[in-house]
């Protein structure tokens, strides 16, 4: 996996991914690339299928998407996305909260984003045939177009376009809030604290009892729990997660595929290899001659 990091301004700055207020991403599926698997973060979200087929599972649904879907997904929203048959090529847009909202709420429209990080959003996909999609559709091409030429005032017109993007949002009702139940918000609370826990610690001998002990439930609830609102066991999503790590250290460095394993908390080359080798169809020394020079590039200011 190879990652451009852009800084028109200052090409001797060191730029930190974490600091920078907006990313743009460009996936293709095809390439080696497995998938996003459940995570959540403070952003906003963005992506448009460029083309192919997949799925995305936000917040308790699964919705199936294809080329020229546009999808939506909230700060703080547990989300998962991935191919139907590794064909699928989307760009995702990230936005960081702040980017977005005024230093003193001078013009009053702090209360718009603030909605979105508080509640829930009712039509995350939105497809061609729908209302208001072009008006949409337009701003995101506009900052495609913004990043490719990238001009002198380009930081200015991605931001004005999304801007666009928002109001057209609102102006076409895709941005539906409804109130969250006090469970519901709870049980998220549970859900994501767990999956921080695990994507932190996964390179370890990571166990179901700790990660229940960590969010302050029984090991048989906290499964019964990660299940309702994944729909996968928790033990899968940690083999899956550590063999998603696994390959994109095939892809982005030299070590070999014993240190790999052991760095991705699998301490048996065999158990490793066979496990690696059902999920991806392909064995990690194939895997990595075949994918080693696929590109997932992102841009960043």
């Amino acid at each position: 996996m190879k990652k451009i990091i852009e800084n028109p301004n200052d090409e001797e700055t060191e730029i930190k991914e974490s600091d920078m207020p907006f990313r743009y991403y460009q996936f293709d599926y095809s390439d080696g690339f497995s998938g996003f698997q459940f995570h959540w973060h403070e952003e906003i979200e963005i992506h448009y299928v460029v083309s192919g087929s997949g799925s995305f599972f936000i917040d308790d649904t699964e919705y199936n998407v294809g080329k020229g879907d546009i999808i939506f997904i909230a700060p703080r929203i547990i989300h998962s996305g991935k191919s139907e048959n590794n064909d699928l090529v989307d760009i995702c847009y990230m936005v960081d909260n702040d980017y977005l909202m005024s230093k003193n709420n001078e013009y009053n429209t702090d209360k718009f984003f603030t909605e979105l990080i508080n509640t829930k959003v009712e039509l995350p996909v939105i497809h061609m045939q729908n209302e208001g999609y072009e008006q949409l559709r337009t701003p995101l091409q506009l900052i495609d177009s913004c990043v490719e030429r990238r001009g002198p005032f380009f930081q200015l017109e991605i931001k004005r376009n999304l801007f666009d993007f928002f109001i057209e949002l609102y102006k076409n009702n895709y941005l539906s809030m409804s109130s969250q139940s006090s469970n519901h918000i709870e049980t998220k609370s549970i859900i994501k604290q767990s999956i921080s826990y695990i994507q932190q610690n996964a390179s370890g001998k990571l166990t179901i009892d700790e990660i229940a002990s960590h969010v302050g439930l029984s090991s048989s609830y906290f499964m019964k729990l990660f299940k309702e609102c994944t729909k996968m066991t928790c033990v899968e999503y940690i083999k899956i997660l550590r063999l998603n790590n696994a390959a994109n250290m095939l892809k982005e460095t030299d070590e070999s595929i014993l240190q790999i394993a052991h760095t991705c908390g699998f301490f048996n080359l065999s158990l490793f290899n066979r496990e690696f080798k059902r999920y991806y169809s392909i064995t990690p020394s194939l895997y990595r001659k075949k994918y080693k020079m696929s590109e997932i590039d992102f841009i960043t200011f």
